[in-house]
């Protein structure tokens, strides 16, 4: 994209700007995720003549977004009581959010950028200027911090209700 070129802006933002904020959705509530994103697009502009072609485009602009990622700070797990995960997807979705947004920020962006941006390692590592090995060991802490922190959703089945079927309903 060169420098004031309206329409490849144009073009780069409505290519990627879904899978941009689908990653700060896992973390934030819709408003938070759509800033979070057009701060991602404002840094593209702000960076362009940095731009190198020799990088993979989705590397740069990854490497924008994972920086906002890092810049958030780990927050604490929301604790939700059961009843409440049962009949409520959205308190569902909180907790996962919440659990996600708690991650160390450099297992949060390796998490992001691996499960939710669906980067091969060695791309999401190219992005976090980090070695694949360094990558994959984030990754590895961040799905172990995950189970511990979504064990209040192993009870709940697909369907939002309790294990073993509707609440009330006759054993």
């Amino acid at each position: 994209m060169a420098a004031g070129d309206s329409a490849g802006l144009t073009r780069l933002v409505t290519r990627w700007s879904q899978s941009v904020y689908a990653l700060f959705e896992r973390t934030r509530e819709p408003s938070a995720a759509t800033e979070a994103t057009l701060a991602t697009f404002e840094r593209l502009v702000v960076n362009a003549p940095r731009y190198a072609p020799e990088v993979p485009f989705p590397s740069f602009l990854w490497g924008i977004a994972v920086k906002i990622v890092q810049e958030g700070k780990a927050g604490d797990v929301l604790e939700i009581p059961a009843p409440k995960l049962v009949e409520s997807a959205s308190a569902r979705t909180a907790l996962v959010r919440s659990a996600i947004a708690a991650l160390p920020p450099a297992e949060r962006a390796a998490f992001l950028l691996t499960r939710v941006a669906r980067l091969p390692v060695a791309a999401a590592a190219e992005a976090l200027g980090a070695q694949e090995t360094e990558v994959r060991r984030r990754l590895v802490r961040a799905l172990e911090s995950l189970r511990t922190s979504l064990v209040p959703l192993l009870g709940i089945s697909a369907a939002g209700e309790p294990e073993g079927g509707p609440r009330g309903a006759a054993s």
